[in-house]
């Protein structure tokens, strides 16, 4: 009986290492038939359906994301940010936060899909 307990505590330990913090956002990508995997070095902006921002696994106030994404793209380098918005958020929240992002020195926004 120990064993089988044992079993499962490691069972479920390995299977939520798996788990990132960004994939863990409860956000409902839009489809896209033409998506391409991007590399995850790159930093994340999410929005959420309730209209929550996350900056990494972070959540951050709209007003509080131009500053602490400007830090950090400078800190890594990178000039493209993906933006990871659910499909129920407003078309015009989604444009209000890449602007954000634009003006946090972005060379380009990558938009998410589900593909």
């Amino acid at each position: 009986m120990v064993d089988v307990v044992f079993l499962l505590i490691i069972f479920f330990m390995v299977s939520t290492t798996f788990i990132t913090l960004e994939s863990g956002l409860p956000v409902d990508l839009p489809q896209a038939a033409s998506a391409q995997a991007q590399s995850t070095e790159v930093p994340t902006v999410s929005i959420t359906s309730e209209q929550a921002i996350f900056l990494g696994g972070s959540q951050v106030a709209e007003s509080e994301l131009v500053q602490v994404l400007r830090a950090q793209l400078e800190a890594s380098g990178q000039g493209a940010v993906v933006l990871r918005a659910d499909q129920a958020v407003p078309h015009g929240v989604a444009v209000r936060v890449m602007d954000l992002i634009k003006q946090a020195g972005a060379q380009r926004v990558q938009i998410a899909t589900g593909g």
